[in-house]
């Protein structure tokens, strides 16, 4: 369950913000304190949290909001007793001064409370360091007693779906406004923010049934992208539009796997060519995948997609593609044995590469007696 808490001094106003959600608030819990307004009741805590003079910010506020996906909707009472239980394990006892309200104005039912750390005799039994993630901790162990799922266990799984279809939905479009679109059809809102030196430099994603209007200047709603993969990158995002768009351009006049290479090495890429089996040279090779990579890439580690000294496989980043790798392998016969890469169970295709590149720089053989003649050069030169 999704929640806040933080030790400050108050007004009058906290709680009669917290009693007041425009007009709905429901007060569900009220120790040792006698008013029936909001005023009297800031006095009242006043009045004791003046008894440690020592501690200035006597008040803990926050809330406990309620997910959809919890599981199953919660009564108030049980709601109520989730925050009770919550409260106790960061230190709240019965001689403490509190009131807790329930709010159903927003999209989410959510439990907001005021309490005062220090206690009739004049001691603070909420500790403030901390406070925030000890009282998230708190709460998800009362979840998990309830057998409700926790933030955390919910985070993960919007961070799985969010990925999920990011991820589906680059590979079957072209640029980010097209991105933009196709996610806000899967239920997903995607921002992105930019600076005057990279452009395009970092994105946020939200489900769309999560957006509170009501929150938006207080709480930023979803994940950034950082949050959600530690491996896809809003610059693997960029390079892979823009090799999408070089391959959409070179196919258009590509006629031969030779003339598509061209085509892309004017853009400033590089192909690199996996076969299905064996290369063999002046016969027809099935292609079976082709790589693309940006000349002198400054990307030099795997990401989600891209490949270290490989770059991004046409196959995997859109299927649509696999038409081209098709009518190109039905057009080639011949090619380029440097650049091709064979295809086996056993071995990665980086592997492949470093065989070819080896096989490539190292010395073929050399005869004897040109050997003894470079000797006794060597040595008439001594």
């Amino acid at each position: 369950m999704n929640n806040s808490a933080t030790t400050r001094a108050i007004t009058k106003i906290a709680l009669e913000y917290n009693g007041n959600d425009k007009g709905t608030a429901e007060m569900v819990a009220l120790n040792y304190l006698l008013s029936d307004t909001a005023e009297g009741q800031y006095q009242e805590m006043k009045t004791v949290a003046e008894r440690n003079p020592k501690v200035k910010k006597w008040a803990l506020t926050g809330y406990i909001s309620q997910p959809d996906e919890i599981g199953r909707k919660l009564k108030d009472e049980e709601l109520t007793q989730i925050a009770m239980k919550a409260l106790a394990k960061v230190g709240a006892t019965d001689r403490n001064q509190y009131r807790l309200d329930i709010h159903n104005s927003t999209k989410h039912k959510h439990i907001h409370f005021v309490v005062n750390r220090i206690d009739s005799s004049g001691k603070c039994n909420v500790r403030s360091h901390d406070i925030g993630r000890r009282f998230g901790e708190a709460v998800r162990e009362v979840c998990k007693e309830n057998g409700l799922l926790t933030d955390i266990e919910i985070g993960i799984k919007k961070k799985s779906e969010m990925l999920k279809s990011l991820t589906e939905t680059i590979r079957s479009e072209d640029n980010f406004d097209e991105l933009i679109l196709a996610m806000k059809k899967k239920g997903f809102e995607i921002q992105l923010s930019s600076n005057i030196k990279d452009g395009i430099s970092g994105m946020r994603i939200i489900m769309t049934k999560d957006i509170n209007h009501q929150t938006l200047r207080q709480y930023k709603g979803g994940y950034k992208l950082s949050e959600i993969s530690n491996k896809l990158k809003i610059s693997e995002i960029k390079s892979l539009f823009e090799m999408k768009k070089a391959v959409r351009e070179a196919q258009k006049y590509a006629y031969s796997l030779e003339g598509f290479r061209e085509n892309l090495k004017q853009k400033g890429f590089s192909v690199k060519i996996q076969y299905d089996g064996e290369f063999k040279p002046n016969q027809k090779n099935q292609i079976e995948d082709i790589w693309i990579n940006k000349i002198n890439d400054s990307q030099e580690k795997n990401g989600f997609f891209f490949r270290e000294n490989m770059g991004f496989s046409l196959s995997v980043i859109d299927s649509n593609l696999s038409n081209l790798v098709n009518s190109l392998s039905q057009n080639n016969v011949n090619a380029d044995a440097v650049t091709h890469l064979k295809a086996e169970p056993n071995e990665s295709l980086i592997e492949h590469a470093g065989v070819l590149l080896d096989g490539f720089l190292k010395p073929t053989y050399v005869p004897q007696d040109e050997d003894e003649l470079w000797k006794k050069r060597r040595k008439l030169r001594k």
